[in-house]
């Protein structure tokens, strides 16, 4: 059985993510990874219809919007001396470079029709144990209505 398109797409990401890192995972109801230095993770939020990049047909053709989130943990050693500032700057740039590392690098290899950057986000836990940076990717793509394995232009 073929995957829906928004599946194969976050497969995408994660997939450009192990190029970079040693561990890219997507979340998991278990989780089978450690919180490490950078470690990152990839996770997706909830399709949203795009009705202006939709068309009517037969059948119609519905535009999806899904954030696309990976977040990158950066845990250096106690005795780092350099700002943790500093390593979530890297860490973010490593992520959207592994992400732009491809022709055409927005469509994921044709599955969608376009990604935008979205915020990149500072984080830190309560207990100061990690922290790292969220980047989110605003994917867009299309797929028939009666159909959500199969792109549509």
């Amino acid at each position: 059985m073929t995957e829906p398109v928004n599946e194969r797409i976050v497969a995408n990401v994660r997939s450009r993510m192990a190029v970079a890192f040693s561990t890219a995972v997507r979340s998991a109801q278990i989780a089978t990874w450690q919180p490490k230095d950078l470690v990152v993770v990839v996770t997706q939020g909830d399709p949203t219809p795009n009705a202006e990049l939709s068309y009517p047909g037969n059948p119609p053709v519905i535009a999806y919007d899904m954030d696309v989130i990976v977040a990158g943990v950066v845990k250096p050693s106690d005795e780092e001396t350099t700002a943790i500032d500093t390593f979530k700057n890297r860490m973010g740039a490593d992520i959207i470079a592994a992400a732009t590392n491809a022709t055409n690098w927005h469509q994921w290899g044709g599955l969608a029709i376009n990604t935008t950057l979205g915020p990149i986000e500072s984080y830190t836990e309560e207990t100061g144990g990690r922290s790292g940076v969220l980047v989110t990717f605003r994917v867009t793509y299309r797929v028939p209505e009666n159909d959500p394995t199969t792109v549509s232009a």
